[in-house]
């Protein structure tokens, strides 16, 4: 049973593992800026933003609240602008009168796809939703063969495919199913090894190799990754104690995947061999790769309070920047797992804050990616000075072959500017 009981347990597990994380040093000349801030407490009690998906000039955020009326978790959707978080429109769902809530969200053409679960009186099953982008609901597809739930998901061209867990008995084991976008029928699912207590937290898929990975973990005692292709068989699968769970993946055109969770980061090869790692006592929640740059959202103790972090890493692991998001809040907050979300010039990311009397609201960001999301061939831009320089000397050798009485004059080098430093601003907006 996946139930409203073990939701609360999670969330008390995560504030005792962030009260014990140690501060990282911070590197202010790389520091980032937060764009804005909003806070939200729409509920009664538990109220948890876990995914952002984008589009156009808006943000959708994926989680729940607390009915007002029962007490019940109800799925919700929150669409705000992207300029500075303000709330366009919400929509939430109680799809039994046991509740449910939501995951994840992936936006496929004019498509909202979101996932979760759904609660009946002893137990959870999965749900998968289609919105469109104004938050009407279009389809509902209610699995109730497959009890736990659905956590994270990602689309193709033709294909949806959605990874939770599946409970058989007193066993929970990963479960992932691939569906037509078109209509949502199964086209195949897979599950793996029911004897042991596994979850699923992300699925991706790795753009150079084609293969489907699914990361999250053994007994919450340690790390487990799986290998499909996109037939769902299984390839590989591998385990690390570098902490108790793993909940994001990201990958780089190099095919190369960085898995982040509770405990540090692993780089990977294609094939899953370990290239590096880097383990420190913080809970690392979700990740995003942009150009040569890690972004990672977790957090730590800092002061009196748990404080949500962004940090950047370069592809070797080398932490460039800590930035903390959440400084201006007089309360502990955290992020969970769940995707977060760029249009290649900011990055939005959602969470949760604890504000006393058992009482959580919903907390979303936009941070502006620093100068060091830029490609390679961007951030080493002296690079491409050296074919421009040749061509330019080509077409001046070849003016001054036509103008034989001319003399030979030196081209003018080009002027090089420094570099301008980037300030931190945190414009911080109640919403």
């Amino acid at each position: 049973m996946v139930g409203r009981s073990r939701i609360e347990k999670a969330l008390v597990a995560v504030i005792l593992i962030n009260a014990s994380a140690t501060p990282l040093p911070v590197n202010a000349e790389e520091e980032v800026r937060v764009n804005w801030l909003v806070e939200a407490n729409p509920g009664f009690l538990f109220d948890v933003a876990f995914s952002t998906c984008e589009k156009g000039l808006h943000i959708y955020v994926a989680g729940f609240d607390s009915s007002s009326e029962s007490g019940a978790l109800q799925m919700r959707v929150e669409k705000r602008l992207k300029s500075d978080g303000s709330l366009v429109e919400n929509w939430t769902y109680m799809p039994s009168e046991y509740g449910g809530l939501l995951y994840d969200c992936v936006i496929a053409g004019d498509r909202i796809y979101a996932a979760g679960a759904v609660y009946s009186v002893n137990e959870s099953g999965w749900m998968v939703l289609v919105l469109d982008l104004d938050l009407n609901l279009l389809s509902v597809v209610n699995l109730t063969t497959i009890p736990g739930a659905a956590i994270s998901a990602f689309c193709d061209q033709e294909f949806l495919y959605v990874a939770g867990i599946s409970t058989t008995g007193f066993s929970e084991g990963v479960h992932v199913r691939k569906m037509r976008l078109s209509d949502l029928s199964l086209v195949k699912e897979y599950s793996s090894n029911l004897s042991d207590v596994n979850y699923a937290y992300d699925i991706a898929l790795n753009p150079l190799s084609n293969q489907i990975w699914v990361v999250g973990n053994v007994k919450s005692e340690k790390w487990r990754i799986e290998i499909l292709d996109k037939d769902l068989n299984l390839v590989k699968y591998l385990e690390t104690d570098i902490g108790s769970s793993a909940t994001s993946i990201g990958f780089d055109e190099d095919g190369y995947s960085y898995v982040v969770g509770d405990g540090g980061i692993l780089k990977l090869s294609g094939d899953a061999g370990e290239v590096k790692r880097y383990v420190q006592p913080v809970l690392f929640a979700k990740t995003l790769l942009l150009g040569n740059r890690l972004y990672v959202a977790g957090g730590e103790s800092v002061g009196d309070y748990i404080r949500q972090v962004l940090y950047v890493f370069d592809r070797e692991l080398n932490l460039l920047n800590r930035t903390v998001i959440s400084m201006s809040m007089d309360a502990d907050a955290m992020f969970l797992m769940g995707k977060m979300v760029s249009d290649g010039e900011n990055i939005y990311v959602a969470g949760l804050a604890y504000v006393g009397y058992y009482d959580y609201e919903w907390v979303v960001c936009s941070v502006k990616a620093g100068r060091y999301a830029a490609p390679r061939y961007v951030e080493y831009w002296y690079v491409l000075l050296v074919p421009v320089a040749a061509m330019l000397a080509v077409s001046a050798l070849l003016l001054l072959v036509m103008r034989r009485r001319k003399r030979l004059q030196q081209a003018p080098r080009r002027e090089q500017f420094p570099e301008e430093e980037e300030q931190q601003e945190d414009t911080r907006r109640i919403g």
